[in-house]
């Protein structure tokens, strides 16, 4: 049973406290306004069907000509009527354990039990950052494969500012959907270089707000695509909603007497019920509540639809080197 164990501290005979080393991945695309809790889902979480279909309305037609009026009262009018689309969201039964042994507390004079406690959240945060990942490569792979690529423009070698334009009016006049733009850094660096970058400073000089187009601009490791390649990627608000529903028991703590050889042993684990849905597509994978998509199935094209119209999905991409 992998645990925290006494190669994993640092034992010294001067000190009085542990200061954590924190991970340097950073969870801007998580954090940058994309994601829209939604009470829907938070419903749809909290069935236990693992896959649900949600219903929604479709807009009226417009391309249905209204009736001319006339004196006639024979005349009937043509009637309208209003349809439903549905659409299939993945819920993911998630746990992560950890554990550490009573002589590792007390040889480190601190509290590693605490630390883990401390440090669920941003565990979590990076996980569900993850999966948002995976689900923004798996749509974009989606459309390249069934919707001829229509979210998405080839930079080839290297970022251009073509490119990136080209990307955001792939939806047309709704290309004013878009409120935020992510990129790896190695595109935000090209980006700069050719002074494509614009910055907000406050009355000091601080900068205060990155942009591009006239939309803020991120910067995250995390936006790759394949091998040597980026996925640059422009975002609607609300691009992503997600849902939480609540296991049995979220978190639980097991005290085991005869562990460490007796001296004694206790494990901690937090359990998730999430759903992270990318809007206007559907997933069609697995179905089986106790078979929960990995990170690397989110990815795959294989598992997503597109079911809304181009200019509905607040999506578009560019893939360079």
């Amino acid at each position: 049973m992998p645990a925290t164990r006494l190669a994993d501290i640092f034992v010294g005979d001067y000190y009085q406290t542990l200061q954590p080393v924190n991970s340097p991945e950073k969870t801007a695309v998580y954090q940058s306004g994309i994601i829209a809790k939604n009470d829907a889902l938070d419903a749809v979480a909290s069935n236990g069907q693992g896959t649900s279909t949600i219903s929604y309305w479709q807009d009226l037609d417009a391309n249905e000509e209204a009736n001319i009026t006339t004196d006639d009262p024979d005349q009937k009018g043509k009637v309208g009527k209003a349809t439903q689309g549905t659409m299939r969201a993945r819920t993911l039964y998630l746990n992560k354990p950890y554990g550490t042994t009573d002589l590792t507390t007390e040889l480190a004079n601190s509290e590693p039990m605490q630390h883990i406690r401390n440090r669920y959240g941003k565990y979590w945060e990076r996980q569900w950052q993850r999966y948002l990942l995976g689900a923004a490569r798996g749509v974009i792979a989606s459309n390249i494969a069934n919707d001829g690529g229509d979210m998405v423009i080839d930079a080839g070698a290297a970022m251009t500012a073509t490119a990136m334009q080209d990307a955001a009016f792939t939806a047309g006049d709704a290309a004013d959907q878009f409120s935020a733009i992510g990129v790896h850094s190695v595109v935000m660096k090209q980006m700069v270089q050719k002074d494509l970058i614009e910055y907000i400073k406050d009355s000091q000089g601080n900068v205060i707000l990155t942009t591009y187009l006239g939309k803020p601009i991120f910067m995250d490791d995390g936006l790759t695509y394949g091998t040597g390649k980026y996925l640059s990627m422009f975002f609607g608000s609300g691009a992503f909603g997600y849902g939480e529903g609540t296991p049995t028991n979220p978190v639980e703590v097991q005290r085991d007497a005869l562990g460490g050889n007796g001296g004694g042993a206790e494990i901690i684990v937090e359990r998730k019920t999430y759903i992270l849905q990318p809007a206007g597509f559907s997933w069609i994978g697995e179905d089986d509540p106790n078979k929960t998509p990995t990170i690397a199935q989110f990815s795959d094209p294989a598992n997503w639809k597109r079911e809304f119209d181009r200019k509905l999905v607040p999506f578009a991409a560019v893939i360079s080197g």
